[in-house]
């Protein structure tokens, strides 16, 4: 069986998507530690880190997920963080979780609505640019801010894992990236 399709598939993703995840880890940590460029650049990334790194968990979800046959879910993302290819981490608690695949349709949908819920979550949720140095979730009194740079590190690794097993010969997720490509 060719993997070509599946190789054609990663390299797309490795030049679109995850190189622009990493453009923005790289502008996002500099920017937290110049003043000149927070003077030059008011936005924190910090939106824009959270909305990427989840596309990305979105589209990376999809297409290791055999039983997927839509590309836009939320089962997608939580099939992803779940998988073994998103090291261990906070992300993974149930808790976290449940924020992570709801929060990239509150993002890309209805952001800025005031008094917006997530089902079954008690906390306030902040997104911040965090650092690679920062604990994944920080908690600051009843805030729980998702550290972006962080998450956005962590689905970058995950791609990595599964570009690792793709080029494997013969492996099943090749199959199944090949049958979605």
């Amino acid at each position: 069986m060719s993997k070509e399709n599946a190789k054609k598939v990663l390299s797309r993703l490795e030049g679109t998507i995850i190189s622009d995840l990493k453009s923005l880890i790289v502008v996002a940590q500099e920017r937290g530690e110049s003043e000149v460029l927070q003077e030059k650049l008011p936005g924190g990334f910090n939106y824009l880190l959270h909305i990427t790194a989840l596309i990305a968990c979105e589209t990376l979800g999809y297409f290791i997920n055999k039983n997927s046959s839509e590309g836009r879910s939320e089962d997608n993302i939580r099939f992803f963080i779940t998988s073994p290819y998103f090291k261990d981490s906070a992300y993974k608690k149930s808790e976290y979780l449940t924020i992570l695949t709801s929060l990239r349709t509150n993002l890309a949908h209805v952001f800025g609505m005031t008094e917006l819920g997530l089902d079954n979550i008690s906390k306030d949720i902040a997104l911040c640019v965090g650092g690679i140095n920062r604990a994944e979730v920080i908690r600051e009194g009843n805030i729980v801010k998702i550290n972006g740079i962080k998450f956005s590190s962590t689905v970058i690794d995950g791609f990595d894992e599964i570009k690792k097993e793709v080029y494997q010969n013969n492996s099943v997720l090749m199959r199944i990236v090949n049958d979605k490509a």
